[in-house]
C-alpha cells in the first residue's frame, strides 16, 4: 500500500479507471472538504453522503451505502473512495470489501486520527451493538491520500485526538520519540507532514509483516483494549467521548498495567500519566460506569477463551503483546483509580 502526499496519482486512477467512482463523505466531510476533492481531482465525483459520526458506524448506514450503490448501478470495476474521518476510512472500506465481494478503494482522510491510523493498514468494520468494529474485514486499500490542508477545516479537539495514536506508535517505536512528541505536543497542537509520516510509516512497516494480526501487527492495540470499553460504555450511559481521549486513557491503564505485570519503570510511567491526563483527563461519569467498562472488556476482538489480552510495554520501544490481565487486574489500575 502506498502513501501519496498529492492527488496525482488519484487524478491518474480515476481518469483511466473503466468503471464509475463514487466518494464516501459524511456530513462534515462533504461540507468542508468534498469542493476542496473535487478542485484537486479536476472533476466532480458522485457523492454518497452519510450521516456523521461513530453511533452511525454501523449496519444500518451500510446497508444505504450498498443501496446507493445498486442505484448508481456500480459495478465490479467501480472505485469507492472514502472522504473523511475514521469512521468513514473504516465504513466505506467495510462497505467496498463486501460489495460484490469486493471492489477498489481509495482512503482519502480528512482528519488527522484517519490520517496516522484508521486509512492505514486495511482493517474496516463497523460497529455493532455497541461492540466497536466488531464486524469487519481487513483488505488493503489502493493507496492512501494524505492531504495536510484538510487539517485546517479540524477543531483544535480533533487534533488532539488524532495526536494520541501518534503518541501510541512513539511509545512503541522508544524513548526518544515519546519525548519528540511531548515536546511538540506542548509547544504546539498543529502536527506537520513530516511527523504524520513517520508515524503512518511505522504502522505500515507493521502492518505490512503482518497483514492479518496474528502476531507483531497486535502491539498497535496498545491503549484500545480499555479505550474501546469506555467507548462502548459512553454510548451505553450516553455520553460523548472521541476515540482519540478514549484510547489516551486505555494507555494510563496500559501504563500502570505494565509496571505491575511488566517491570516497567514506576517513575517513567507516571511521567507519561501525568502528561497524558493533563491533556485527557478522566470525566465525571466513568467511574460510575466502570461495571460497563468491564463488562464490555470480555468481548474485546482480542480476546481468546474470555481471557483479556492486552498490549504491555516492558520498556519505551519493547511492547508485549496477549498479556493476560484478570478483570479484578484490568480494575484496580483503571486510569480513575
Amino acid at each position: 500500500m502506498a502513501v501519496q502526499t498529492d492527488f496525482t496519482a488519484l487524478k491518474e486512477k480515476i481518469n483511466q479507471s473503466s468503471g464509475a467512482c463514487f466518494v464516501l463523505c459524511d456530513s462534515n466531510s462533504y461540507q468542508f472538504c468534498y469542493d476542496i476533492f473535487c478542485q484537486q481531482v479536476g472533476k466532480i465525483i458522485n457523492p454518497i453522503v452519510v450521516n456523521t459520526g461513530e453511533e452511525h458506524k454501523n449496519i444500518e448506514t451500510c446497508i444505504f451505502i450498498w443501496q446507493k450503490l445498486i442505484e448508481y448501478e456500480a459495478a465490479k470495476d467501480s472505485l469507492l473512495i472514502n472522504l473523511g474521518g475514521g469512521a468513514i476510512s473504516d465504513l466505506g472500506a467495510f462497505a467496498a470489501a463486501t460489495y460484490k465481494r469486493g471492489i477498489a478503494y481509495i482512503n482519502v482522510p480528512t482528519t488527522l486520527l484517519a490520517m496516522v491510523d484508521a486509512a492505514i493498514g486495511g482493517k474496516n468494520g463497523i460497529n455493532f451493538n455497541q461492540y466497536k468494529n466488531i464486524i469487519g474485514t481487513i483488505l488493503l486499500p489502493e493507496f492512501v491520500v494524505i492531504y495536510t490542508p484538510f487539517l485546517q477545516t479540524l477543531a483544535p479537539v480533533q487534533i488532539k485526538n488524532g495526536y494520541v495514536e501518534m503518541f501510541k506508535h512513539a511509545l512503541l517505536q522508544g524513548a526518544s520519540e515519546t519525548e519528540n512528541l511531548i515536546v511538540a505536543c506542548k509547544e504546539t497542537y498543529k502536527p506537520n507532514l513530516e511527523d504524520i509520516i513517520k508515524s503512518i510509516s511505522f504502522k505500515e512497516k507493521i502492518t505490512s509483516t503482518d497483514l492479518q494480526e496474528k502476531s507483531i501487527r497486535k502491539i498497535l492495540n496498545l491503549g484500545h483494549t480499555v479505550g474501546h470499553a469506555i467507548e462502548y460504555a459512553a454510548q451505553k450511559n450516553k455520553q460523548i467521548i472521541l476515540h482519540g481521549h478514549a484510547v489516551a486513557l486505555g494507555i494510563i491503564s496500559s501504563l500502570k498495567l505494565s509496571v505491575l505485570k511488566c517491570g516497567f519503570s514506576p517513575i517513567q510511567s507516571q511521567n507519561i500519566i501525568t502528561f497524558l491526563q493533563s491533556h485527557y483527563p478522566t470525566e465525571f461519569w466513568m467511574k460510575a460506569a466502570e461495571k460497563e467498562v468491564l463488562s464490555a472488556l470480555i468481548h474485546d476482538k482480542k480476546n481468546n477463551h474470555r481471557q483479556v489480552n492486552m498490549v504491555l510495554l516492558e520498556d519505551f520501544g519493547r511492547p508485549v503483546y496477549n498479556v493476560v490481565c484478570s478483570t479484578a487486574e484490568i480494575q484496580s489500575q483503571l486510569p480513575w483509580n
